[in-house]
């Protein structure tokens, strides 16, 4: 991943789940490999921080469709 820190930049407001998910790992992967230096690693970490927020955001919000639609069904079938 070193080198890489350009593609640590850039909002994520506009990824899906799984497009967060996927770069998320990639930014672990890269920090577990210690091929970063300091300020690398802070950025990957920052940016990291901000894809766990979107991840957050995206579930929580998948959540709430969920209980909406669920919530005038009988209990027995929103099991």
């Amino acid at each position: 991943m070193k080198g890489s820190a350009g593609s640590i930049k850039g909002a994520c407001d506009d990824l899906s789940l799984e497009a967060s998910l996927a770069e998320l790992e990639r930014i672990v992967q890269g920090l577990e490999d210690g091929d970063l230096t300091l300020e690398e690693s802070l950025k990957a970490f920052e940016r990291g921080i901000s894809l766990v927020r979107r991840c957050n955001a995206l579930l929580d919000g998948a959540e709430q469709r969920i209980e909406i639609l669920t919530g005038d069904l009988p209990e027995d079938l929103a099991r």
